[in-house]
């Protein structure tokens, strides 16, 4: 079998992925970022449940000393107080140039600007995007022209049965909320 050429991309096997929020959508991730043989490094406020997908689980404070090992920062915790800009400039510098964002989670968790100048200065390597500070994405946007950007128009989540999932979430939290029972997927304060 020939040998890769210097241009082909890495394998993932090996490579770690740093994911922000293990939700359900970001619980999904790292049980695929596994499958495919990555090294999945989780980021929560709570503590290790049995089956989480992760490798690691370290608390939001940890991110920062996580991020020189990261090739993949996965974005999918929800937009509270604490996350609202929460991957900024300072983070941003602490992750290797080969690294990529993806950020499935909400616009305003990132640093727009800050991810702009590291993605058109090459300090990262590239971004895959589905929100941004702005919906739509406006037309001046630089992010549309950078070669190392990947933009989806906030679709990641669509899907044929979305509107059922969402009704029966609602209908299950009415009927949690008459009974002063607490809320299925609420975001708590801490």
């Amino acid at each position: 079998m020939p040998a890769a050429s210097n241009s082909s991309p890495r394998d993932l096997k090996g490579q770690t992925a740093v994911i922000l929020g293990l939700g359900k959508i970001g619980t999904e991730i790292a049980r695929l970022a596994q499958a495919l043989g990555l090294t999945v490094v989780g980021v929560r406020r709570g503590p290790r449940r049995p089956g989480d997908p992760v490798d690691e689980l370290h608390p939001p404070a940890a991110l920062a000393a996580l991020l020189g090992r990261c090739d993949w920062l996965v974005i999918a915790c929800p937009l509270t107080p604490e996350t609202r800009g929460l991957v900024d400039a300072g983070l941003i510098a602490k992750l290797p140039r080969a690294a990529r964002i993806i950020n499935v989670a909400r616009g305003e968790i990132v640093d727009e600007p800050a991810l702009i100048a590291a993605l058109q200065d090459r300090r990262l390597a590239g971004a895959y995007l589905d929100v941004f500070a702005t919906e739509p994405l406006p037309p001046e946007s630089p992010l549309w022209d950078l070669p190392n950007v990947i933009v989806t128009p906030h679709s990641a989540g669509a899907a044929a049965g979305n509107d059922e999932r969402v009704l029966e979430i609602f209908l299950e939290n009415f009927g949690r909320w008459h009974r002063g029972m607490p809320l299925v997927n609420e975001v708590q304060k801490q």
